[in-house]
């Protein structure tokens, strides 16, 4: 079984290289997140 890879809080703000696996799945997930607090804010503000 792989073991799985983990990154550091200081690796992930300085940002993972461009071409690496976590560097896509990192951005990948950030525009999640904030597709997902964009969807929050406009049922928000339409209550």
């Amino acid at each position: 079984m792989p073991q799985a890879e983990f990154i550091s809080a200081e690796e992930l703000k300085n940002g993972a290289p461009a071409g690496s696996a976590r560097g896509v799945a990192a951005k990948m997930l950030e525009f999640e997140l904030a597709a997902a607090l964009r969807d929050q804010i406009i049922e928000l503000r339409g209550k």
